[in-house]
This record gives structure tokens, sequence and C-alpha cells, in this order.
């Protein structure tokens, strides 16, 4: 038996394109989050994304007709097609002193030979060398990979897998980095213990940040949730935060999250003053994507009947996929953000209206970071 894995790590257009991104990212998110209400999750869609389109590419049959759609790949759109809405999505972001990096490799079994279209795609709209790799010794080729990831996501993923299988004939990776600071990063003097309500009865002391500014903020009455936007700096990309408005209105929310359309959501975006209370949180999340992607409907590329003749010229027999290994990490605090845009300045009326808003994040939420081509990163806290 012949294998594939998939690791996928963390660094964060047509509007067709952008809608379809963020309909698998809604969908991966919820999917996955609704079995891990007690743990803190942080997800990147685009790095998923990017892992199994290059996957899709190299795919024919049952294996590429349910990689197609759980991606929500226009049947009409040619794999090129596709392939270059992701080289679009690659180069979407304006680096500055920002840091977003996005890294696509794939390591094939030395002596298989990969069909030169297959290496001229990975190279040329997924911006991934082709590499040779002698997955039999084993040792040396985890130190490869694992080296790569860590030079990738500025030695925040010190490592992502410990063991190969035997017969594996390729990996394709994707490692996304990034950093960045606050538009209005928050004091540190402000920053104090208060109650996170981890229950309705149940509360710990977390260091929790405040400020009292402007900021996007709107009212979901349908989600029965309230949201804020924070700006970063240098880069058109911001951070949303979810906030159930019930302590225990967690898992209602992500279901109804599920397919949401982002532009509707943001559309109702106010700008006014928001006195803000914010936890500090740091966390890594690893995960095999397999049994989310399972009930995605993405079956057949881990089985027997997996087809992946687009990648070999002479396809070794039973090449499947083994796992969907998903490695992240993620700090926010007073500065900024860091998770392995044009800067926004606003002038501050001197008046402040007479109802300001609060935010007070003392108990589960979601948070995503995007721009408007995709969701870079998403996730929700629990507890501490």
């Amino acid at each position: 038996m012949n294998y594939i894995f998939l690791l996928l790590l963390p660094l964060s257009i047509a509007a067709n394109s952008i809608k379809e991104r963020n309909l698998f990212a809604t969908e991966l998110f919820q999917t996955l989050a609704t079995d891990r209400q007690d743990e803190n999750v942080i997800i990147s869609p685009v790095s998923v994304q990017l892992a199994l389109g290059l996957a899709y590419y190299g795919a024919e049959g049952k294996t590429a007709t349910e990689l197609q759609r759980t991606l929500h790949a226009s049947a009409k759109e040619s794999k090129d097609g596709l392939a270059e809405t992701y080289h679009r999505l690659l180069h979407s972001y304006i680096k500055s002193k920002t840091v977003l990096e996005i890294a696509n490799k794939v390591y094939t079994r030395e002596g298989v030979k990969v069909t030169p279209h297959f290496r001229e795609v990975a190279e040329k709209y997924f911006d991934s060398e082709v590499e040779g790799l002698n997955f039999d010794k084993e040792t040396e080729a985890l130190e490869r990979i694992n080296n790569w990831v860590r030079e990738k996501t500025q030695q925040k993923i010190e490592r992502v897998v410990d063991t190969i299988e035997p017969d594996t004939n390729v990996a394709l990776i994707n490692a996304i980095y990034f950093k960045a600071r606050w538009a209005r990063p928050f004091n540190d003097d402000d920053t104090k213990d208060r109650d996170f309500w981890l229950s309705e009865s149940q509360a710990v002391q977390v260091p929790t940040m405040f400020a009292d500014n402007w900021y996007y903020y709107a009212d979901y009455p349908e989600l029965d949730a309230k949201a804020i936007e924070l700006f970063f700096e240098n880069i058109n990309m911001t951070m949303w935060f979810i906030l159930p408005n019930q302590r225990t209105g967690l898992k209602q929310l992500e279901q109804q999250l599920k397919g949401v359309d982002f532009k509707l959501l943001e559309e109702r975006w106010q700008w006014q003053s928001v006195a803000v209370y914010l936890p500090k949180f740091k966390f890594e999340f690893d995960t095999d994507l397999r049994p989310t992607l399972n009930k995605l409907g993405i079956n057949t590329m881990f089985s027997d009947a997996a087809d992946f003749s687009n990648i070999f010229e002479d396809t070794p027999i039973g090449t499947r996929i083994t796992k969907v290994q998903h490695k992240t990490f993620i700090d926010v605090n007073e500065i900024g953000c860091e998770a392995a845009g044009v800067s926004y300045a606003a002038g501050v009326p001197m008046s402040l209206p007479l109802e300001p808003k609060t935010f007070v994040a003392d108990h589960p939420f979601v948070f995503i970071i995007r721009d408007q081509h995709a969701v870079y990163f998403t996730g929700h806290i629990v507890k501490f």
C-alpha cells in the first residue's frame, strides 16, 4: 500500500471564488468546532484550502468530485481556472511591516516520477517546489520536513509530524505565518484580572485588556450575538471577535455561522465608541482533520479507491492519503496578534454618543482573522 499525507500549518480575486472560500471556511470550522466545545480551537482555512486544492489538481474520478464539492469549486470551472484563483489569493496581500507568509511544498518519493504538468502547476499556481525525499530513511525525512516547517513559521511550530508511513509517496505541505501590531494597541497598565465565565456558574480570573475607543461594532439579533472589529497596522486585514449574548451560547452561534455571508455581516458595522474588555490568550492546536473532512464528504481520497493519477507518470498502485495534519499557534496580547489592510487612522470625535457600547468578552467567543479575499484563521476561546 502506498500513501500520501498532507501537513497543514499556520503562519492566516473573483467574487464567486471569495464566496466559495468563505463558505468552505465556515463549514470546516463549524464541523470541527462542534466536536471541540471543551477546548480552545484555531484553524487556518486558507492553509487547508491550498493543500486540498493541490490534492484536487492531482486527483481524478470520485476523488476529484468529492474534493471539488467540498471546496465548493464550480463544476464549470477548469482545474487550471481554480488553480489560478489560488494563485491570485497567494499574491493578493501586500507585505509590509506586518508579516504574512504563505508557503507550499511538495515532497515526493525519490525514484517516483512526477508528471511535468503537475510539477508546473504546483510551481506556477501554488508557488510550491516539488522536491524528492527518501521516505525510507524516516529520521532524515522527518528532519527535512520539520526543518522546513520551523523555518516557514518563524520557529513557532517546532514539529508537525513524528512518524511517516513506510510506503508514503508524496507529502503536500502548506505553512502560513502571521504577525501584526494593532492599529491601536492596548495599554499594558489597563490590563487587569477579570472573571471569564466557563459556564453559567463557574468563572476563572484571567488577564483582560481594556480600551475605550472608536471601533466598528455590530449587534446581530438573529445570531443572538454582538461583534467588534480590530484593525491591524499596515495591512488590510482585520480581526473579528463575535460574542454570544448568552454565556453558554457558543455552540448555537457557531451553528448559525455555518455558511454565513461575511459581506452581509460587514455591511452592518457601525463606527462608534466602544468600551472593550478582551482577554489575552495564547495557545497551540494540533489535530488530524481527516474525521472532519469525512463529515464534509471527503472520503474516497483516504481509501484504496483513491485516484491521484495526475500526480505521477506511472501511478503507484493504491496511493491514498492517510492523514491531514493541521497544527496552529496564536498569541493575542496588548501589542497585537501573532499566528503561526491598509493602516487605518480615523479622527475621533470630541464628544461621545449618548449610548456608548460595551463589548465584554468574559465568556466563550469566536475570533476570525480575514480580509476581503479569505479567512486566514478562525477559532474559539472556551477556557483558560
